[in-house]
C-alpha cells in the first residue's frame, strides 16, 4: 500500500504505530470530534484512533465518521 495522496507530511499526530515499530507519528489524514484516521509513514497502514477528547462517535460501518 502507498501513502495516501491527501497526506500533508506537516499534519502528524504524535503517537506510535499500532501495527510496526514506528515511533516518529502518524500522518493525519482526516478528523471528526475526537477520532482521527491516520496512516503510518512506514508500514502505510490506515486507521481511525480514538484520542478519548472532546465528544464520543465512531465510524459508522462504511469507514466514516
Amino acid at each position: 500500500m502507498a501513502l495516501d495522496p491527501s497526506v500533508d507530511i506537516g499534519r502528524k499526530v504524535w503517537r506510535s504505530c499500532t501495527h510496526c515499530p514506528n515511533a516518529d507519528g502518524l500522518y493525519l489524514l482526516k478528523s471528526n470530534a475526537n477520532l482521527v484516521y491516520v496512516q503510518c509513514p512506514l508500514c502505510h497502514n490506515t486507521w481511525w484512533l480514538d484520542t478519548k477528547f472532546g465528544h464520543g462517535g465512531g465510524p459508522d460501518k462504511s469507514g466514516n465518521p
